[in-house]
């Protein structure tokens, strides 16, 4: 009897660090959103180890799947640095929302104040809310930090969900294009 038991216990146990070193070695190479994907299908096999779902959010952040971060934040409680995780994944997903209600609603932003992160959506949602460019349909911004890197921020619609893109310019040329769904 003791043996039914732990075979299935150390068969998804076996599976749980096998999808786990996929989506590492997928990370890895960069290939986010394939890493992400492999996160949502096996979110209930990999949800007990906060590092593994710490991985998948990471790796759809990395992906512009923002909105993949909502469930992952649900479960990541246990440890401090997952409680870090989750705090730094709902900032870029309110700093999201907002910016599609100022951009589409004029929602006035100026007076927030948010805590800020290096993410490159959470740099142009600050760049916003100081200057929100109200009468330009693209917002253009340069870094602070960099001069040579500057942004652009303006409204898309993507099978009529309004939504918003980021590019990302070094020496003026087109280094990056995220879209925000």
């Amino acid at each position: 009897m003791i043996k039914l038991f732990f075979t299935p216990l150390l068969f998804l146990c076996t599976l749980n660090a096998d999808v786990t070193t996929q989506m590492l070695q997928l990370y890895q190479k960069g290939a986010y959103i394939q890493a992400c994907a492999l996160g949502v299908q096996n979110f209930k096999l990999i949800q007990p180890n906060e590092a593994s779902t710490s991985l998948y959010a990471f790796s759809c952040l990395n992906a512009d799947q923002i909105d993949r971060l909502n469930t992952p934040i649900k479960t990541l409680n246990q440890s401090s640095e997952a409680r870090a995780n989750a705090s730094y994944f709902s900032l870029l997903i309110l700093q999201k929302r907002l910016l599609i209600q100022s951009l589409y609603d004029s929602y006035p932003l100026k007076q927030l104040k948010l805590p800020a992160s290096s993410h490159l959506l959470s740099r142009v949602f600050d760049y916003y809310c100081k200057n929100p460019q109200t009468s330009n349909t693209i917002k253009e911004y340069t870094d602070t930090s960099n001069p040579r890197q500057s942004y652009k921020l303006y409204t898309i619609q993507i099978d009529s969900v309004k939504t918003f893109a980021i590019d990302e310019y070094y020496d003026k040329i087109l280094v990056k294009h995220h879209v925000y769904q």
